[in-house]
């Protein structure tokens, strides 16, 4: 009785690890390099679009004042 106990203990004990690395997601904490490389781009690109479009608004801001006292 308890050989038999014991094997199923065991059985079960063996399939749950089993389970249990196969069917894990792999999933890290980090990027992948070709991921990081693209978002450091996508951001770099960000910060020229800011740097551009700041004094491109506040020239349109001051033709529009322009303008307005035409």
């Amino acid at each position: 009785m308890k050989k038999k106990n014991l094997f199923f203990i065991l059985s079960i004990l063996i399939l749950s690890v089993i389970f249990v690395i196969c069917l894990s997601p792999n999933a890290f904490a980090a990027y992948p390099k070709l991921v990081s490389t693209l978002v450091k781009g996508f951001e770099s690109i960000k910060s020229w679009i800011i740097k551009i479009a700041t004094p491109a608004a506040a020239v349109a801001v001051r033709y529009r004042c322009f303008y307005e006292k035409i």
